[in-house]
């Protein structure tokens, strides 16, 4: 991929972590300007890293939801002891 290409994703990406909420939207339209004036080749070439973008989303994703079933685990452990009493 070109080096400018990566630098503007890898900057929509710590741009659209570190921002406050309501930031976001901002952020997206600044990128979508910018992403609708490159070539088809180039965003081809940019496919990779909406993939590996979307397997880091999916995985924090499903950690979150495993430490939920984690905590909901503790949470019915600790009523049944609490109904031991």
């Amino acid at each position: 991929m070109k080096a400018e290409l990566r630098r503007h994703l890898q900057e929509y990406r710590s741009r659209t972590i570190a921002a406050d909420i309501s930031e976001i939207p901002a952020i997206k339209s600044e990128f979508y300007k910018w992403y609708n004036s490159v070539s088809d080749e180039d965003r081809a070439a940019m496919q990779p890293f909406w993939n590996a973008m979307k397997k880091e989303m999916w995985d924090v994703i499903n950690e979150i939801k495993a430490l939920f079933e984690e905590i909901r685990a503790l949470d019915e452990a600790e009523l049944a002891e609490a109904g031991k009493r």
